[in-house]
């Protein structure tokens, strides 16, 4: 992972996790990812309808594609040859609970081309055994035309798995409660590595 904010959620799901094969969706908490928060996705796989579509989206992965992306059918952003690649990718994820790393160029009507970065990490199955992935696709730069001209295309790259490191629970650290003498925070915030995680619900 090159990015960092590949590195952010990467940290941050493995930290979650805390051994197991995948943190719950309720565990997220948008807050706590909130500078990296419009660069994100979840997925949702319908085993019983068999496509992969936008769950949720960030806005700046939303305005870099000219368009709302929830509800959208996830294989629709790839050029067809694509198609096999990435579903098979995503099947590793939510069936093996393998983190995929995808390098893809995006492309505009206009033929510019951007290199992109993208990670998905597994979340436990949803209520009805429907998959959901956590991800998050940034640029490699920011040039002055990306959200004027919409990403029509993407080109995959190369799809790689990434390495998880095996930790027993056990040997996780306890970042529920932060100590008041180390960190003294306000009532409603805890630390979870270097983020302050403030309270709250799902939006």
């Amino acid at each position: 992972m090159r990015h960092a904010g590949s590195q952010e959620l990467f940290e941050y799901w493995n930290l979650l996790r805390a051994g197991r094969p995948a943190p719950e969706r309720s565990e997220v908490e948008p807050s706590d990812i909130r500078t990296i928060l419009g660069d994100t996705f979840i997925l949702e796989v319908s085993l019983q309808l068999r496509s992969i579509s936008f769950r949720l989206a960030g806005t700046r992965l939303c305005a870099a594609h000219g368009r709302e992306l929830k509800g959208l059918g996830f294989l629709a952003l790839w050029q067809e040859e694509d198609n096999f690649d990435i579903a098979r990718a995503v099947n590793r994820v939510y069936q093996e609970y393998e983190p995929m790393l995808l390098s893809y160029v995006a492309l505009t009507e206009e033929k510019r081309a951007l290199e992109y970065e993208a990670v998905m990490l597994p979340l436990m199955p949803a209520a009805g055994g429907n998959a959901r992935l956590l991800g998050i696709a940034t640029p490699k730069t920011t040039p002055y035309w990306l959200g004027s001209e919409s990403l029509v295309q993407c080109r995959l790259r190369n799809a790689r798995n990434i390495s998880v490191p095996e930790t027993s629970p056990s040997l996780m650290p306890d970042y529920s409660i932060a100590p008041p003498e180390a960190d003294n925070l306000p009532k409603g915030q805890r630390r979870i590595a270097h983020l302050t995680v403030f309270d709250g619900g799902l939006s």
